[in-house]
C-alpha cells in the first residue's frame, strides 16, 4: 500500500513538473511574441509627417494652418517635421524621399508648364542666368523657370516630373502626398512620377486655387482622413468637392484604382490593437508549483512597456 502511494505521489509530481515545464516554454514563446509586437515592429515603422511650406518665401507663415495640421497629425501619433520656404531648394526636392514621411503636405506653388503636360513644383531658389547654366548642365530640361503671379513677380526654379524620375534620390515608402498648389493634378505627370518613386497616392487640384481655400480644404481633408472612424481617400475627396472652390477647381487623387479609392491612412492609433494584444497576453494564467501544490491562478504581469502613446 505504501509503495503504491509513493508511486502515485511520484507520478503526480512528475505530471506537475511536466505541466510546469510546458507552461514555461509557452510563457517563453509568448514573451518573444510580445517583444516582437511591442518593440521591434513599432521601431521599424515610420510615424513622421512633413509640412513643406515653400509659400513662406513670399507670404506670411500661416500659424493657424501649421498648428491645426500639426495637432491633427500629433493626435494620430505622427511626429511632424516642418520645413520653411527657405529650405525648399532643388537639392531639397532631390532628397525628399529620405525624409521618411508617411504623409507629406506640400504647401507649394505648382503650375502646368507652357505647351506641355508637365506639372512643375516651385522651389524657393530665385532664377538667375548663372544658376540656369549650372542646372542645365546638370539636369537638362528637368527644371523650369516659374513665376509668382503676385507682386513682385519673382522667378524661381521649379522641378518637373522628369526630375522626380531621373534625379530624385531614394524612394518614398507608401506615403500620401498632398499637393496644395494650383493645377497640381490638372495633368497627372507629376503624380505619376511621385507614385513611380514609391508614393502610395497623390492628391492635388485640377485648376487654380486660392491660398485660403487650399489651406482650409487641406485641414478639412485631414480631419476626414484621420478621424476616429476615418474616411476612405475617395470619400474624403468627395466631401471636399462638395464645397465651392473658385475657378471650378476640384480635388483629385492618383492613381484611380479600387485599392486607392478605398484606402484609409494607417495611423499610430491603429497599432493600439497590438497594445491590446500585449495587455491580454500580460494576463496569462500560470499554474506554478508552490510548496508542492498547484496554485489556483496567478496572473503573470510582464515588465514590457508598450511603445505607443
Amino acid at each position: 500500500m505504501t509503495k503504491v502511494r509513493k508511486q502515485k505521489t511520484s507520478k503526480r509530481s512528475l505530471n506537475r513538473k511536466l505541466l510546469f515545464s510546458t507552461l514555461l516554454v509557452t510563457l517563453f514563446l509568448v514573451f518573444v511574441l510580445i517583444a516582437l509586437f511591442a518593440f521591434f515592429l513599432p521601431q521599424t515603422e515610420d510615424w513622421t509627417a512633413a509640412i513643406v511650406d515653400q509659400l513662406t518665401i513670399e507670404v506670411e507663415v500661416n500659424q493657424e494652418f501649421n498648428s491645426t495640421i500639426s495637432s491633427l497629425l500629433n493626435a494620430s501619433g505622427f511626429d511632424v517635421h516642418y520645413y520653411p520656404g527657405a529650405d525648399v531648394t532643388v537639392d531639397f526636392y532631390k532628397s525628399l524621399p529620405s525624409k521618411g514621411s508617411k504623409i507629406i503636405i506640400l504647401r507649394a506653388h505648382s503650375a502646368v508648364r507652357n505647351n506641355t503636360d508637365f506639372v512643375d513644383l516651385f522651389t524657393s531658389e530665385l532664377y538667375s542666368e548663372s544658376k540656369r547654366d549650372f542646372y542645365s548642365a546638370k539636369y537638362g530640361n528637368q527644371l523650369s523657370r516659374a513665376r509668382f503671379l503676385i507682386p513682385p513677380f519673382n522667378d524661381y526654379f521649379a522641378v518637373g516630373p522628369t526630375f522626380i524620375e531621373s534625379s530624385m534620390k531614394g524612394t518614398f515608402s507608401d506615403c500620401i502626398i498632398i499637393l496644395m498648389g494650383c493645377e497640381s493634378l490638372n495633368k497627372t505627370s507629376m503624380a505619376e512620377a511621385l507614385v513611380n518613386r514609391g508614393a502610395k497616392a497623390v492628391l492635388g487640384w485640377t485648376d487654380w486655387i486660392l491660398l485660403d481655400d487650399t489651406d482650409n480644404s487641406t485641414i478639412q481633408l485631414l480631419r476626414y482622413l484621420l478621424a476616429q472612424n476615418p474616411f476612405t481617400l475617395q470619400s474624403a475627396v468627395a466631401e471636399i468637392n462638395k464645397l465651392s472652390h473658385p475657378y471650378g477647381a476640384k480635388l483629385e487623387f492618383y492613381p484611380k484604382t479600387d485599392q486607392i479609392r478605398n484606402y484609409k491612412i494607417p495611423t499610430r492609433k491603429d497599432v493600439t490593437s497590438l497594445s491590446l494584444l500585449n495587455n491580454s497576453l500580460q494576463r496569462i494564467l500560470l499554474v506554478p508549483l508552490i510548496k508542492g501544490e498547484l496554485a489556483d491562478q496567478i496572473v503573470f504581469k510582464s515588465k514590457l512597456k508598450t511603445q505607443y502613446p
